[in-house]
């Protein structure tokens, strides 16, 4: 008795989920649009929290020349933008390069004798910088706290100065500034420099006298060249910048 009743229920469970699956939903009540979400302050989340159109800021940073073999690599600098709209802005920018030689040619001269003190170096660069700024955008890392961002192309046209003489300079980057509130701002630079400029490597001048094996007169080291004497070429450099801004 009890195996017919098993059999009967077993049967009728069967039925039942072959019943379910062949339910026919109507079309009209499927979904066919996308839902957004829907914010409770949906004014703040769209609008711009930061305002730059006919204002001005200022701002100071400093930069690293990361493809830079042979001079020192850091840099500090000046700059001022004013701001025609929320997506155009023109400024100039001023830079003093350090002093010095970069770790690699400290090297050399310590394990080599080799002196590259003596080629030209780069002393300060001026350029006028446009900014292009497509988009803006807000971060949050707190449920208290959001971060206005704009990300920018720039191309800047000026000049570099050198020991000796003068080179006219372009340059093409990416930026992106965080605003921390509606003024200050941290900005994040990286350009790419080009310009002409001299050629550090030459031979039979730049030996010191410190070690025997450099250069033709030994420890007599080779003669102190002249800035002019260096030839020149096109120059690529990398550069990254980091500052502060306040806009006013």
């Amino acid at each position: 008795m009890m195996k017919k009743i098993f059999l009967v229920l077993t049967l009728l469970l069967n039925a039942t989920v072959f019943a379910d699956s062949d339910v026919a939903v109507p079309k009209d009540e499927l979904a066919t649009e996308t839902v957004y979400p829907i914010f409770d302050q949906a004014k703040s989340v769209r609008n711009r929290n930061v305002q730059t159109t006919g204002r001005i800021d200022v701002g100071l940073f400093g930069g690293l020349a990361l493809t830079e073999p042979i001079a020192n690599t850091t840099k500090f600098g000046i700059a001022a933008n004013y701001h025609f709209n929320e997506y155009h802005s023109l400024g100039l920018f001023y830079v003093s390069n350090s002093s010095g030689l970069s770790k690699d040619a400290e090297g050399l001269k310590n394990d080599f004798g080799l002196d590259f003190s003596r080629a030209p170096q780069p002393k300060s660069m001026i350029m006028f910088d446009y900014n292009y700024k497509p988009y803006y955008g807000k971060m949050s890392f707190t449920k208290n706290g959001v971060i206005n961002t704009t990300i920018y192309g720039s191309t800047a046209l000026g000049v570099i100065q050198y020991q000796h003489k003068t080179y006219p300079a372009l340059a093409v980057g990416v930026g992106e500034r965080f605003y921390f509130n509606k003024s200050f701002s941290l900005k994040t630079d990286l350009r790419l420099f080009v310009h002409q400029a001299p050629i550090p490597f030459k031979s039979n001048v730049l030996c010191d006298g410190s070690k025997v094996s450099c250069g033709s007169n030994g420890a007599a080291g080779d003669p102190i060249p002249t800035y002019d004497s260096f030839s020149e070429r096109i120059t690529y450099t990398t550069n990254l910048e980091i500052g502060v801004n306040y806009l006013f």
